[in-house]
């Protein structure tokens, strides 16, 4: 193991689950040397849920071989996607094709795209802390190998940890980039509950139905007999268990018995105002990346990996080692491609699922915030959405309040889109900028207010 105790390479990876092993692949085929450590074991690796959903279009779009059927990681496809209102009327379709795939298996792919492309990986393999060069600037990180300590030197340090961020969370707090933890209250803690159709023939799931109002979902599973009924929420598993269960006393879905559970969480909070500085550029999840409507994460974190590899191949030219500067472009490409929009989808969350049972399905009913679309994507919907919320407060369908709940977040979120719109484009500019967005996302509601308050509703209902 001596020789393993120190190794320099160009780009460190942490992390090397579905973003870092996407991001170390493309910077190895640019021809850098690519060292990618993960803590976990080869077997393993991305082990959290069994079956994930991607739009089939995301493979072309990344230059990854999609998986068909035959092939280890796929288990089915559909083409549409239904969400129901709280009280399970007014059916919204939206088409996109989807694969239903295997979580595990999806990421071993990957493993062997990262590998042809030049890329190493290092298992059982945990971070320690940064290390940095005598001027302060990172060059690298420390971890612990089967009991050995291993130094890594790097140009550029990706940190592709997920949620614990093990890298930008280390760092100090003038380093130039947010250090803060992901806590409970900014996680969107998700339960599948995988279980078998009592009436598989009558209930066969084929597509995914979701219910907006509760964050909750029926979707398909391995075969034609089973299902996966799954739920998010803030602040906790057992808050999320709770909301799926007064969901099930409802009825609305279909007869089952459980297989077994699986749990995880995704990132529920804005993004760090900055995810580059000196050496370093921050990846996926260990940057709060997922879409705030769905929780998904992996293609929106493939879509920033490949900005950020293309904008790296220029900071890295020569020899260089990469500046906060050379690497800014990162942020205000993303945010162009889908960062603002995320953030503005974010701001307008609670707003727009703040409101009764009642009140949400007379929204579905109108096609308020929730369309019905047509194969070519078109909406079947008519009429503006201010008209159909003043015909609903006139006869009583929407409260005062819950109007000004949504006027308010359709304001704010159009706001802080046009901000993130306007990033800076050079570092000189992000303490004005940042202390502006500040300003903003203190005028926007947060999901975990309303878990909080729905929460304490339940333990005084006891």
């Amino acid at each position: 193991m001596a020789e393993m105790q120190k190794r320099e390479v160009d780009v460190l990876v942490v992390g090397g689950a579905t973003t870092g092993l996407y991001f170390g692949g493309l910077m190895a085929r640019q021809g850098k040397r690519v060292l990618i450590c993960d803590s976990s074991s080869e077997a393993e690796l991305g082990a959290v849920f069994d079956i994930i959903h991607i739009a089939q279009e995301h493979f072309e779009r990344f230059g990854l071989e999609e998986p068909v059927a035959g092939d280890e990681a796929y288990v089915s496809s559909f083409n549409r996607s239904i969400q129901k209102s709280a009280l399970n009327n007014w059916p919204k379709n939206s088409y996109r094709s989807t694969l239903v795939l295997r979580r595990v298996p999806l990421i071993k792919r990957l493993l062997a795209w990262a590998l042809e492309q030049g890329a190493e990986i290092l298992f059982e393999t945990s971070f320690e802390q940064p290390v940095f060069n005598g001027s302060g600037r990172l060059v690298g990180g420390q971890f612990s190998q089967s009991g050995e300590a291993l130094t890594v030197e790097a140009r550029l340090v990706a940190d592709a940890s997920g949620i614990p961020a093990v890298v930008r969370t280390a760092l100090p707090d003038d380093y130039g980039i947010e250090n803060f933890v992901c806590t409970p209250r900014h996680q969107f803690y998700v339960i599948l509950h995988y279980v078998d159709l009592k009436n598989p023939e009558q209930d066969r799931v084929d597509v995914t139905t979701t219910w907006t109002h509760y964050k909750i979902w029926l979707a398909p599973q391995h075969g034609s007999s089973g299902a996966i009924m799954g739920v998010g929420a803030n602040l906790s598993f057992d808050y999320a268990e709770r909301v799926y269960q007064r969901f099930l006393a409802k009825g609305y879905m279909p007869p089952h018995a459980l297989q077994h559970l699986e749990q995880g969480s995704t990132p529920y909070c804005r993004i760090p105002y900055s995810l580059v500085a000196d050496g370093l550029v921050v990846l996926g999840t260990a940057a709060c990346i997922s879409n705030p409507w769905s929780g998904e994460g992996v293609p929106y974190s493939w879509l920033q990996g490949q900005i950020a590899a293309e904008v790296c191949e220029a900071a890295m030219a020569d020899g260089a080692a990469p500046t906060q500067a050379s690497l800014w472009p990162i942020n205000g490409l993303y945010h162009e491609a889908q960062g603002a929009l995320f953030a503005k989808n974010l701001a307008m969350l609670s707003g727009a699922t703040d409101c009764t049972e009642q009140e949400n399905d007379y929204e579905y009913k109108k096609g308020i915030i929730y369309e019905n679309r047509n194969e070519d994507g078109s909406s079947t919907e008519r009429g503006s959405m201010i008209g159909k919320l003043l015909v609903g407060l006139l006869t009583g369908k929407i409260s005062l309040s819950t109007l000004r709940k949504l006027m308010d977040a359709s304001s704010i979120g159009e706001k802080i889109e046009q901000h993130y719109l306007a990033f800076p484009t050079a570092p000189e500019g992000l303490a004005e900028w940042a202390a502006q967005a500040e300003a903003l996302w203190a005028k926007a509601g947060s999901m975990a207010d309303v878990a909080e308050a729905d929460l304490a509703q339940m333990q005084a209902d006891k």
